[in-house]
């Protein structure tokens, strides 16, 4: 019996966002989406596939704007009907390089509010809304290894990832006894082939010290493709191993590969 899913992304315009929402189209599925530029292509392709896709052309900056949005979308008892639940919290920034010191507050800001606030709301929002639900649950939070680690330069990526990773934790944590409770896991990808990677590339050394390794790994033809990337994700969220580990790391983890 097939299962009907409904997938909640953000981030999808590009990029691994993109790839996660290409390879979770399926026929029969519900696909949303919130991002700042609606992409045709990922239209086109849903049609051909029967697969009921929804954009919304969101800016996660407006931080009301997104949860009031993904309210309303929940709102609807349709969706309610759906066998599992995915919500897949992939936008992010890199967000100021080089010493805290010389950024603008703005940029710092920012860089909170899409890695860890609007990631948080959303979550809270998507479980508050969907605990009556007999749908299976499922929230993943695209985070990074460098919230792991202390990287040179990164202070805001780094400590918005290294946030996201223990809300992710303790709300796995939260949800253990409830009636249907969700599984949730904060996933590092590993280093993809993005246009963050460009932005990184693009530092300098003196605001970045670690620069070279990047530009070694594109150089040496080691970054993992989007597509590729987002194969991996989608097989782990959609296994049975999902969620046992709050806190992961994809290249760590053998499922359907």
């Amino acid at each position: 019996m097939s299962v009907k899913t409904l997938t909640i992304i953000t981030g999808a315009s590009k990029g691994l966002g993109f790839e996660l929402t290409r390879q979770s189209l399926k026929a029969g599925d519900t696909v949303v989406t919130m991002e700042r530029r609606p992409s045709k292509a990922l239209v086109e392709e849903a049609d051909k596939i029967g697969c009921n896709f929804i954009q919304f052309t969101a800016d996660l900056l407006d931080r009301k704007g997104a949860v009031e949005l993904l309210m309303w979308l929940l709102s609807d008892k349709e969706y309610a009907e759906h066998d599992r639940l995915i919500l897949i919290n992939n936008a992010g920034v890199l967000g100021p390089v080089g010493p805290i010191e010389n950024a603008s507050p703005q940029v710092a800001v920012d860089c909170i509010r899409v890695n860890f606030e609007i990631p948080v709301l959303l979550t809270q929002a998507f479980l508050n809304e969907t605990r009556s639900w007999k749908g299976e649950r499922r929230v993943m939070n695209i985070s990074s290894g460098a919230g792991r680690k202390s990287v040179p330069g990164w202070a805001m990526y780094c400590s918005t990832k290294a946030a996201l990773d223990r809300f992710t934790a303790v709300t796995a944590e939260d949800q253990l006894g409830k009636p249907n409770p969700a599984r949730l896991s904060a996933v590092a990808p590993g280093v993809v082939n993005t246009g963050m990677q460009g932005s990184i590339r693009a530092s300098s050394k003196e605001d970045f010290p670690n620069v070279d390794r990047f530009i070694d790994l594109e150089k040496d033809g080691k970054l993992q493709s989007p597509e590729d990337t987002a194969k991996r994700l989608l097989n782990y969220l959609n296994s049975d191993e999902f969620g046992k580990e709050p806190i992961s790391d994809i290249r760590n983890i053998s499922v359907g590969d």
